[in-house]
């Protein structure tokens, strides 16, 4: 069996949602688990990225690299910080740990220097994102993967020297496949993993344990330590972490009231809503929609 092209052609990116931000001095988002892949672009400012306890300075023109399952917290240390964000989940056969920084060298960080093409790969997925057309979907994904084409050519050095080296003792594609699929066996669970992808479709309605234990056919205490083991979080706080994310997200891109936001994301009480939502991301939503203007 050839395990190199079987990982190729298992590769496949799921868009789910892409976005221009732009954040003014004292910006802060805490460290949160995030449930899929992300690419930003730094089109202005300056800021702070820290991605599993890994600091990162980001400055205009770089582009980053943020894993699924990551924990990430950010902060601007400039007046002005903009940056384009797309989000999409990794789908492989043989999926397992940072799949594109293990297997295609993919770095944290990468300087774009005078390379004007990946802000037009960028562009073009937020110009599609925001158009109609049966056509949509395509162009999105195919903008997508040239931006991680391009971040593949512009990989580490070690990587593309072991790359080179094709089955060298040092580096061995088919082991650390054989590997990957063990691991996967033993660490995925797609119990837990279908009832994320769950919660995210249904944070409207009246999410409990028991309820999600019920589906998952498991007890409550096994769905708690299963869940703390996969997503780092009790479901309870998954849920009102994705809760509070998605709120964030329509702060910035809707004109929608936040009452209106609070309940279209399954809390019901706006007061408890602004609460929560302060201690979770430092200020109030009517704050943090107008520090993002």
């Amino acid at each position: 069996m050839d395990f190199k092209n079987t990982l190729y052609t298992a590769m496949r990116f799921d868009f789910l949602y892409a976005g221009r931000y732009n954040f003014q001095h004292g910006w802060i988002y805490p460290e949160s688990h995030i449930p899929y892949c992300m690419v930003r672009l730094i089109e202005k400012g300056e800021g702070l990225f820290i991605i599993d306890g890994e600091e990162f300075e980001v400055g205009e023109g770089q582009v980053v690299y943020i894993p699924q399952g990551c924990r990430l917290s950010c902060v601007t240390s400039s007046e002005d910080f903009q940056f384009i964000s797309i989000r999409f989940r990794l789908c492989a056969q043989l999926d397992a740990g940072d799949f594109l920084a293990d297997y295609y060298h993919i770095k944290r960080v990468t300087d774009s220097g005078d390379d004007d093409i990946i802000s037009t790969y960028f562009s073009q997925v937020i110009s599609y994102a925001r158009k109609g057309g049966p056509s949509k979907i395509f162009r999105i994904r195919g903008n997508l993967e040239l931006i991680i084409a391009w971040l593949c050519e512009h990989g580490d050095d070690g990587g593309a020297e072991m790359e080179e080296a094709g089955q060298s003792e040092s580096f061995s594609i088919e082991e650390n496949l054989r590997r990957a699929t063990l691991v996967s066996k033993r660490t995925q669970d797609p119990r837990i993993n279908a009832l994320t992808e769950y919660i995210l479709a249904h944070l409207d309605e009246d999410l409990n344990c028991s309820q999600l234990a019920s589906m998952a056919g498991m007890s409550e205490s096994s769905l708690r330590r299963l869940f703390k083991k996969h997503t780092g979080k009790s479901p309870v706080d998954y849920i009102t972490d994705s809760r509070l994310a998605v709120a964030a997200r329509r702060l910035l891109v809707s004109n929608e009231h936040i009452a209106q936001i609070a309940y279209s994301v399954g809390i019901g009480d706006a007061n408890y809503f602004s609460r929560l939502f302060r201690e979770n991301f430092g200020v109030s939503p009517l704050e943090y929609r107008r520090r993002a203007e």
